[in-house]
């Protein structure tokens, strides 16, 4: 009997960048559920909770061949930079707050309903920033208002991708790229899959408006789906 091949990852990247793009576009899918409802009836009712309920378990999926649950003995998430972190994100909440006033969605966006377990955890902590960091980028003009200045983005930016580069030198180490153990890869192609069809729904839902498709973009390449205008209709087109 042949072994199974394993399966490999759907998207590029780090499993936390991914997983930090993912919950940013639920935060916009609970706003626009009945748009993609609309368009296909599976795309509404319990999808977002089922799509919670994946990014959750993909967040908690041991990696068996990576370990990053030892991220303790990296010197890039220990210390010093822990601390940083901490006082950034803080930071980061106190402009959105300003900018955002008794908006606990818009705060979720960045990652704050995860402070209390990211604030020891370096894992919980890098895919805050994560999120944090390309919320920031969207909001840049509304944060920059309050405060906010283009040099605080940039250091945001920075120590999200310190920190992000840990998990990608790591899943460079399995060179494949791919895992045959307890399910891992599995886990986070699952979560990524909500995002995958609510892209690829964003064109027949918003097809007038370019600026909300883009909510829906899997990655920044120029020839993501989402970033696409809808076919005209074939009676339009005679």
């Amino acid at each position: 009997m042949s072994t199974p091949k394993p399966e490999g990852r759907k998207f590029v990247g780090s499993d936390a960048a991914m997983r930090a793009r993912m919950r940013t576009m639920h935060g916009h899918y609970l706003t626009d559920a009945a748009a993609f409802a609309a368009v296909n009836p599976e795309l509404g009712g319990t999808f977002g909770a089922e799509w919670m309920a994946a990014l959750e378990a993909a967040d908690k999926a041991p990696n068996v061949d990576v370990r990053r649950g030892t991220l303790s003995e990296d010197t890039a998430v220990v210390g010093n930079e822990m601390e940083r972190a901490r006082r950034t994100a803080q930071s980061v909440f106190y402009y959105v707050e300003q900018a955002f006033p008794k908006n606990k969605g818009r705060l979720n966006q960045y990652g704050k309903d995860r402070y209390a377990r990211a604030a020891n955890d370096p894992e919980e902590m890098r895919l805050l920033l994560d999120m944090a960091a390309e919320a920031a980028e969207r909001d840049k003009v509304a944060l920059a208002a309050k405060g906010f200045t283009a040099q605080q983005l940039t250091d945001l930016k920075t120590l999200a991708d310190q920190l992000d580069a840990v998990d990608t030198r790591q899943e460079m180490q399995k060179g494949t790229n791919q895992e045959g153990t307890g399910g891992y890869v599995r886990v986070q192609n699952a979560a990524y899959g909500f995002g995958q069809r609510l892209n690829k729904a964003a064109r027949l839902a918003f097809p007038a408006n370019a600026t909300r498709r883009q909510l829906y973009r899997l990655s920044d390449d120029a020839d993501d789906a989402a970033a696409r205008p809808a076919k005209p209709a074939a009676a339009a087109q005679g």
